[in-house]
């Protein structure tokens, strides 16, 4: 019991923390997933009152948290959603999201009007069927089953597409791609595996351990919270125009019918003289305040005249650097990660992958090759 209220006041500090952070780094996110948290400390804290038989002394309260249930899943899918959404703005279908909530609410509406001596001999008959469950439940449990699956994929594949999304307005990943939230996910799914496995075949095998691992689940996602990024850190203006990018819409003005060949050698001419593509940090944004022009009129002039994203493009000149680097004598003292920071890299990840892909070996190699020759 005591594991479970430790687990439930975890849940509702890292709410608290959630909910700070979201004051200046991905507001809605933050809100969002702030919600699942406490409605996963309800269900934490449900499980200590039942342990405990607290409920025998206040029967009042049994079932009080059960409309929650239906809350966590969409609450994390929302928070999914609104990490990788550039636009700032509250959605209200996401209310409807909800409605089985509202619903078990409705429904548990004459529950919580009964007597206590009802709801102790509700308690009691519980108690004594043990985790056989009723007809009622299974049909509970098994909607709530599929609505965690659902969520579950609709959460990969907006992390996924928002990872191909990033590419088109950001030179780097790092911190911003959710990668963090894909293994909580993970781990998310794994739960509800187990969790399937103990109420299908009645089984104990997790009896006890669940708690703690929901515990250390708090200090996993109370770790990346706080050093999270903001995944759009632009302006209103720039947002707008990210999402029109992100979604797909074309150019309304002449600059959609055709490449500009003076702005695409002008930007040439740019990657060769300021070499902006040496700041880690470089967006489109950026890139395109150096140009004089609108962030979508870039991203059309790299796609269509270059035929490659904002990623590809700057990284292809990082990696150029870091091969002129890495072959030049005077260099030699500094290691293959310094290098990669030097061409514009931000991650020893992130330069070892681009830099394969592009030449075929990793710097390492090519750099002994260089060496040998």
């Amino acid at each position: 019991m005591l594991i479970n209220a430790i687990s439930a006041s975890s849940f509702f500090y890292l709410a608290f923390v959630l909910l700070v952070k979201g004051l200046t780094t991905n507001r809605l996110g933050n809100r969002w997933l702030a919600a699942f948290v406490i409605f996963v400390g309800f269900l934490q804290l449900d499980d200590a009152l039942i342990i405990s038989r607290t409920y025998f002394q206040y029967p009042h309260f049994y079932n009080v948290f059960d409309p929650f249930l239906f809350g966590i899943a969409p609450a994390f899918y929302w928070a999914t959603f609104h990490f990788v959404q550039p636009s700032r703005r509250f959605y209200r279908q996401s209310l409807w999201h909800f409605i089985p909530c509202y619903l078990i609410l409705l429904l548990s509406i004459p529950a919580f009007l009964d007597s206590k001596a009802e709801k102790l001999a509700i308690l009691k008959a519980l108690e004594e069927r043990g985790q056989v469950l009723g007809p009622l439940e299974i049909v509970v449990f098994t909607l709530i089953f599929a609505q965690c699956v659902l969520y579950i994929f609709l959460s990969y594949r907006r992390i996924l597409q928002h990872q191909q999304n990033l590419k088109k307005v950001s030179s780097s990943q790092e911190g911003t791609d959710l990668r963090w939230f894909i293994y909580f996910l993970n781990g998310v799914a794994l739960l509800l595996l187990f969790w399937v496995i103990e109420v299908t075949f009645y089984t104990n095998f997790l009896d006890g351990k669940m708690s703690w691992i929901y515990w250390l689940g708090t200090f996993y996602l109370g770790f990346y919270a706080i050093q999270q990024k903001e995944i759009y850190p632009f302006a209103p203006q720039e947002l707008a125009e990210i999402a029109a990018i992100i979604q797909e819409q074309p150019l309304t003005n002449s600059y959609a019918s055709s490449i500009d060949e003076a702005k695409k050698e002008q930007l040439l001419r740019l990657m060769e003289s300021e070499r902006p593509y040496l700041d880690p940090e470089l967006s489109l944004p950026k890139l395109a305040k150096l140009m004089h022009c609108s962030t979508h009129e870039l991203s059309h002039l790299i796609n269509q005249g270059f035929e490659r994203n904002f990623y590809q493009f700057i990284n292809a000149y990082r990696v150029e650097e870091s091969k002129r680097l890495l072959g030049d004598p005077k260099l030699e003292h500094l290691t293959i990660l310094a290098i990669g920071f030097e061409a514009g890299f931000n991650s020893k990840t992130t330069f070892n992958t681009t830099f394969k892909q592009s030449v075929g070996m990793s710097p390492l190699e090519f750099r002994k090759r260089k060496t040998m020759a």
